[in-house]
């Protein structure tokens, strides 16, 4: 018998296996969904602090200098965090993301929060977001630029699994954090 007839069986077996895999993948990914959102339901939001209260009801005396500064410390913190985590041979972009949780109410709002409130108050927030998803839409255009198709037809396997995983994962992970 020669060993053309026995490629199909295993082609078969593998993409049986690959759908077990998605569906298994997708039906834990509903369950662990489920799950969070029954438990988020009994969750009470927290009161919010004095300071955000005061600075949301302040009315904001220059916005465009207040989103300009936003601007420059945000930028200057992710280029500089960003330039320390390529001396040290890591991803540039770990220590930007550090940057904007180290700018957030996470580290700066705990330890100074009139500080963060001044840096980056309440009144420019959608300012800010209008900026951030226009600076998103040009990075995607130019990570488009740069894709190499060919490659990913050629591991087409490993290109789904890794697109759909980096589709669950930060669903889940955003449900529970929510």
């Amino acid at each position: 018998m020669p060993s053309s007839d026995r490629a199909p069986v295993f082609s078969v077996s593998k993409r049986r296996k690959t759908l077990l895999g998605y569906a298994l993948m997708l039906l834990l990914t509903l369950g662990a969904f489920l799950w969070i959102r029954a438990e988020g339901e009994t969750l009470k939001a927290p009161p919010l602090g004095d300071v955000a209260v005061a600075v949301a009801r302040r009315p904001s005396e220059n916005v465009l200098l207040h989103v300009l500064l936003s601007l420059v410390v945000v930028i200057i913190a992710s280029r500089a965090l960003g330039g320390l985590f390529k001396r040290v041979r890591q991803p540039p972009v770990i220590g930007e993301v550090l940057a904007g949780i180290l700018l957030g109410p996470s580290l700066l709002g705990r330890v100074a929060p009139e500080v963060q409130a001044f840096l980056l108050p309440v009144a420019i927030a959608p300012y800010l977001a209008v900026i951030a998803q226009v600076g998103i839409i040009l990075f995607m255009f130019l990570v488009g630029l740069e894709l190499d198709t060919s490659l990913l037809s050629k591991r087409s396997h490993v290109t789904l699994a890794i697109s759909h995983s980096s589709i669950v994962v930060p669903f889940v992970l955003g449900s529970a954090l929510a």
